[in-house]
């Protein structure tokens, strides 16, 4: 399910898969999301999630409220790729940088940012919140 509210965009996910990262210290967590798969860095001492665990990712222009079952950060949109190259016709992956963790928004229908009238260099928030 997707929800879309104000410039605030809320996907129901499920962790797929937690590996390390190549830094110390650094995991990288995959989640299926509708329509997008999400990948996002957590560092070690931080991460309070687990594979297979249902979870809510949260996008937004403003500022969100969270508790210590949540992961929030905030940064900026990067950049947006276009791969034309891949068996599933267009696929986007949009990038954002939470001040040096990163988040990779893929999608094999359309631009995310499109989509959700973001632009490259908007300040977001980005959570990811337990299901209570």
């Amino acid at each position: 399910m997707m929800e879309s509210k104000a410039q605030e965009i809320i996907l129901s996910c499920e962790i797929n898969s937690i590996e390390r990262g190549s830094l110390k210290n650094l995991s990288i967590i995959h989640m299926s999301c509708n329509d997008f798969n999400i990948s996002f860095d957590i560092i070690d001492s931080i991460n309070i999630f687990s594979q297979k665990e249902k979870v809510k990712a949260i996008i937004s222009k403003n500022r969100l409220s969270y508790t210590n079952d949540d992961f929030c950060g905030h940064g900026y949109i990067v950049t947006e790729l276009k791969d034309s190259s891949s068996n599933n016709g267009n696929r986007y992956t949009t990038i954002i940088s939470l001040f040096g963790l990163l988040v990779k928004i893929i999608s094999n229908k359309e631009s995310f940012l499109k989509t959700h009238q973001l632009n490259v260099m908007d300040h977001i928030y980005f959570c990811v919140k337990k299901n209570t």
